[in-house]
């Protein structure tokens, strides 16, 4: 009972009722607590209600106060954690507490001394690497870097061709004006050469006093003999201010065979090409086409066959692995040939093909497919790596087509790599923005193939943080040489402070293995890697 609670005593009062002389009997008033009870109650509860809310708002002013106070820590806890990452955003604007702002000035200052240093790192190893492989009066590379680019081109897709320039004048205009003349003379040339060659892929140098030398890749026959007939035009009619001596100009043109991978073959082959040229008395150009046979296919056969092998699925996928020197596999990568009854072209037949036929779009959507269904009915296949032509990252309908298929494939995102070539970073950064943005986006990974390959800083990585670099076979083929060392482990010192894993391409014996795992190396790939084929 509630009265039972004693906070109201109980009160009675007794009265005896009589009539005069007579008495009729006692009267007892004894007041019940619970109204009382209930009138507190009432009280209580109301008092109650206003207390818990008086709690809850100040509660509320409490924890916004303190979110208030504590936005300046998540900050730079956000902010230290991407620097931990090698990141580096915006600095942070300094708080209204005295005692924080110390500590974010402290972090400010910190961030972009590391970035400096970063940025300082990556132009000392181009420094390095100008001054072992750049010309400094031409700007192309000098000749062992031409040496270089040639065996890497060979090695990986044989198809285009090789000229060679020599123009007489440079050697007589140093010889009777000076250097001071001829190094101007050559900077004329140089710039007429990077005017013809335009944006293309080509890979130029200057292999002596008066030769140069142009890789390019991925060209038919007859585009090939186009460019050299170019060359020879314009550099015919530069103006070099010495009238009074001979041009004595002379291009030499070898088409490579896609089966020969032989640079000193192919070297061999346009030197005599040039010396030929030099004893024509008219027109000073010589053409070596080693790839006669492989040009019975014109543009259009060509054509109809990659249309053909995606329409009926003739396209054999091979995965290479690429593990570190444990043994511990970092993904595989997809290499694409072509399988029509006894007939097979590998890549080297066929991807400057596809590049040429500007069907770089179509072939990367046909294998992004291929290796999506791969992935799907094999669950413990991959990391797989993808490698994406220029022309297919330079494409805003496939970049809007990938995001599509990363949308539609999320679950891939830790199984699926895309390795965009160096060169197009370099040439476009907008759209490898663009990609790279989409990639990140919906979690999944890209590397950047031939690392190391452009004159170009380097320092675009800390842009893009790639998640892997591929070191371009010309710094990896010829280990023992001490100024390929140096330079190597320069610029994969900058790849390995950023946090990205560096991996050494082409590595065939375990003696280049064991040297290219103490440069700042993480994995390899190649034939001392055992190969997977995957049809």
């Amino acid at each position: 009972m509630v009265y039972q609670l004693d906070f109201f005593p109980e009160v009675s009062h007794d009265r005896i009722l009589s009539g005069g002389w007579k008495q009729y009997g006692e009267l007892t008033i004894i007041p019940h607590p619970g109204y009382a009870y209930r009138q507190l109650w009432e009280a209580s509860v109301q008092l109650g209600i206003w207390v818990s809310l008086l709690f809850l708002v100040a509660l509320a002013t409490i924890s916004l106060q303190i979110n208030r106070s504590l936005n300046p820590l998540r900050k730079i806890t956000r902010h230290v954690e991407q620097l931990a990452k090698n990141q580096f955003p915006p600095a942070i604007e300094e708080p209204n507490t005295t005692e924080l702002k110390t500590v974010v000035r402290a972090i400010n200052k910190m961030a972009e001394q590391l970035q400096a240093f970063f940025k300082q790192q990556a132009q000392e190893a181009n420094k390095l690497r100008e001054q072992a492989f750049m010309d400094s009066v031409s700007g192309f590379g000098n000749r062992s870097f031409f040496t270089g680019q040639l065996g890497s081109w060979l090695a990986e897709n044989p198809q285009g061709g090789l000229i060679l320039v020599r123009i007489g004048l440079i050697r007589t205009v140093y010889e009777k004006e000076g250097y001071e003349s001829g190094d101007k003379l050559v900077q004329r040339f140089s710039t007429m050469l990077t005017q013809t060659i335009g944006d293309s892929e080509f890979t130029a140098a200057r292999i002596s006093q008066d030769e140069f030398g142009i890789i390019a890749p991925n060209f038919g026959a007859d585009t090939l003999k186009m460019i050299a007939e170019n060359i020879h035009h314009n550099l015919t009619n530069t103006q070099t201010g010495f009238g009074q001596f001979p041009l004595d100009l002379a291009v030499g043109l070898a088409i490579n065979d896609v089966n020969n991978r032989d640079s000193s073959v192919l070297l061999a082959q346009a030197d005599n090409a040039l010396s030929q040229a030099q004893q024509q008395a008219t027109k000073s150009i010589t053409i070596v086409d080693n790839d006669a046979e492989q040009s019975i296919m014109g543009k259009q056969q060509w054509k109809q066959l990659l249309t053909d092998s995606m329409l009926n699925d003739h396209f054999v996928l091979n995965f290479q692995p690429a593990s570190t020197k444990a043994n511990n596999v970092l993904h595989h990568e997809v290499f694409s040939a072509i399988q029509v009854g006894e007939q097979y072209y590998g890549a080297g037949h066929f991807l400057g093909m596809v590049e040429q036929l500007k069907m770089g779009d179509a072939f990367d959507k046909y294998v992004v497919e291929r290796v999506i269904a791969e992935l799907d009915s094999n669950s413990s296949s991959g990391p797989l790596a993808v490698n994406l032509t220029s022309f297919s990252i330079t494409n805003a309908n496939f970049i809007l087509w990938l995001t599509r298929q990363m949308q539609k494939n999320s679950a891939l995102s830790d199984r699926l790599y895309f390795e965009i070539p160096e060169s197009v970073f370099v040439r476009y950064p907008d759209h490898c923005q663009l990609l790279v943005e989409q990639i990140r986006r919906n979690n999944f990974g890209f590397g950047v193939d031939n690392f190391g390959r452009n004159f170009k800083s380097v320092d675009y990585l800390n842009t893009f943080k790639p998640d892997y670099v591929k070191i371009d076979f010309a710094y990896t083929n010829d280990i023992d040489d001490e100024t390929k060392r140096h330079v190597l482990s320069s610029i994969c010192r900058t790849a390995y402070n950023l946090e990205i894993t560096t991996i050494a391409t082409r590595v065939e014996t375990k003696m280049q293995l064991d040297k290219l795992s103490e440069l700042f190396i993480d994995g390899f790939q190649g034939y001392i890697i055992e190969d997977t084929p995957v049809a």
